[in-house]
């Protein structure tokens, strides 16, 4: 009879150790859970921050580029406009007389 007093005595301890155990430091976590949650939140509004920033910087850049891009669209289209008026004078439908041949050339 003594072994098993001494089983019962072994598992009541085990079992006050075990309630001890998932109590200890409960509350701390739970506090902690906020913060943590917290430090989630700031360090994800930081990346969102740097996306935006990085979407800024390619805007214009982007922005630049378009822009060249417009003048030289612009200047090609008149050159072309002109090219296919010089060569093509008096003929398709185009108005006026050819124009001499050297300044076609």
């Amino acid at each position: 009879m003594h072994a098993g007093t001494a089983a019962a005595a072994a598992a009541g301890a085990s079992g006050a150790g075990g309630a001890w155990l998932f109590s200890y430091n409960k509350e701390n976590f739970g506090n902690d859970a906020g913060m943590r949650f917290g430090r989630f939140m700031m360090a994800r509004g930081n990346a969102n921050a740097q996306v935006a920033q990085y979407r800024e910087d390619i805007a214009g850049i982007t922005g630049m580029t378009v822009s060249k891009m417009d003048a030289w669209q612009t200047v090609t289209t008149l050159f072309l406009a002109v090219g296919a008026a010089l060569s093509c004078a008096g003929r398709i439908g185009m108005h006026g007389c050819a124009p001499p041949g050297w300044y076609c050339a």
